[in-house]
Order: C-alpha cells, then structure tokens, then sequence
C-alpha cells in the first residue's frame, strides 16, 4: 500500500497527517536593496560627520587673533601698542567713555554715534571735544571724566569730515568681524564706588554681542588702587564668569603732567603681567 509513496513523503510521515516543512525566509531583491543603501547612507553621514569636525577644528586653529582696545580712555590703546599687541583702533581707542555707553552704541549698531543730532562741542580739561549725549545715565559709577556722555577726545567728528570717516570706517570694521578670536582691553579708570560686579556683567553683554558673530571672545579688564610704600606695589588677578580682572597697586594715579605716569610707563613692570597673559592666549589660540 506504500508502493505509490516516495521516500522523502514515508520519512516525513505523510499518511499520518502532513507536518509542515518550515523553509528558510527568502528576502526579496527590493529589501536587500533597502538595506544595503541604508548601510551606505549611515557610512556617509558617518564621513560627512568626520570631515565637517575636521573643518571646524582646522578653521579654530586658523582663526585669527586680534586684540583691541574698549576703552575707558587712551590708556589702553597705548598699552596695547607699546606692547605690539593692538591689531587696529576701535572706535574707542582715543575716546573716553564706559562700557554702558560702548554696549549701547554696539546694541544699536552705531545708528546715531555720529548723529549730529547728539554731537555737541564741549570742553574736557581745557581742551575743546566733541561729545555724543544720546547716552549720559548710567547704572554703575565712574570716573566722573567717563560719564559726560561718549566723549571724541581727539577728533572733531561734528564738524571734520576726515574725522567722521575715520570713525566710520573704525565702526564699520567692529560690525564687520566674525569668525575671529577676539580680545578686548578694558581700563576702568580708579573709583572706589564702582559695583565690580555689575561692572563685569556688563563687560559680559559686551561679550556676548561678539559671540553672536561667531567669534570667541576673551576681556581684560584692569584698574588701579593707590598705596604708599613701594613695598605695596603689587598685582591682583582674578576672574568674574569668563571675564579676567587685574587690580595693580600702584604709587601714582595714571594721570597728570608726567607723561610716564600719565601712561603708566612707571608701572610697566606691574603691567607685564596682564601683557604676558594677552600674549599666552594668542598663542594658544594658534597651537
């Protein structure tokens, strides 16, 4: 009776119940297809990962380094050049001001810095300037020579047309910087009331309006404080957020007929400690 049944069906067991042969799944040629271009996909996002990093690293490092003055008066440019660390004049480089008056002016992209609706001729210890008076308040406390609005110490930009097109230009070259390391100098003229640390926030927001633009951005920021004896002579450093501080105990206010004292050529040797410090950073950013 099995005569008819081949081999393969009696080994199975056929005549009593068929049992279901489970064969391998076959996977049509569409889903390989799949699957093989989404390996590839994930391997060039993958490559384009590593090649958009390499990119980034490469353009920090080759970012470049300037270094600038923020004011509050010539002080700082002065340093800067002397020490063959300036890169260019700011609008703030040979004008007496504060860092409220700089951040309103950078906030408004300098809309009415040389509005001659603001500018008026006054006078700043004898001599004739031009000052701008959109902004005069401010909320923390100055040197009283920095709060009479942004003061154009050296250029008469109400009535020089050169002058006004150098300021210009200086204004134009701020808004224009992006994808640079930046390092902005600031001197706060010596005031005992002065808030340090709404100072620093300030100097922050100054900051930030720079990071916006793609830049990294570091601020020096230094004053002074008067002692006695020469054995006082000495600096502080310190930080606030990402902003570095330096507090130099001198013998003489930075001002005056001396011009050694008037820019603080006596404390040169106190003041390398900050130049020293803008240098490292330069050329970290270029290792």
């Amino acid at each position: 009776m099995y005569n008819n049944i081949s081999p393969a069906h009696r080994f199975f067991g056929i005549l009593g119940g068929r049992r279901r042969v489970e064969k391998p799944a076959v996977r049509d040629d569409d889903n390989i297809e799949n699957d093989v271009a989404a390996r590839r996909e994930r391997e060039h996002v993958r490559i384009f990962e590593r090649i958009k990093n390499r990119i980034q690293n490469r353009n920090a490092s080759e970012r470049k380094a300037i270094v600038f003055s923020i004011g509050e008066n010539c002080l700082t440019d002065d340093i800067l050049k002397r020490n063959g660390l300036k890169s260019f004049s700011s609008p703030y480089a040979s004008s007496r001001s504060n860092v409220e008056y700089v951040l309103a002016f950078e906030e408004e992209r300098f809309r009415d810095f040389l509005n001659p609706e603001f500018l008026r001729d006054e006078e700043a210890f004898g001599k004739a300037v031009v000052r701008n008076k959109k902004y005069v308040a401010v909320k923390n406390t100055y040197h009283s020579s920095c709060t009479n609005g942004f003061e154009f110490t050296h250029h008469n930009v109400l009535s020089d047309d050169k002058a006004r097109e150098t300021f210009e230009r200086r204004c134009q070259r701020l808004l224009d910087l992006e994808g640079y390391d930046i390092t902005l100098v600031y001197h706060h003229r010596m005031c005992e009331q002065t808030d340090e640390k709404l100072l620093g926030r300030h100097l922050a927001q100054l900051a930030k309006i720079y990071a916006n633009k793609k830049n990294r951005v570091r601020i020096f920021a230094f004053t002074q404080v008067l002692v006695e004896d020469p054995s006082e002579r000495r600096v502080e450093k310190y930080k606030q957020g990402e902003i570095c501080f330096y507090r130099f105990y001198t013998l003489h206010e930075w001002g005056g007929d001396d011009q050694d004292i008037f820019w603080a050529r006596v404390d040169d040797d106190l003041l390398q400690l900050m130049v020293e410090d803008i240098k490292n950073l330069s050329r970290r950013k270029h290792e």
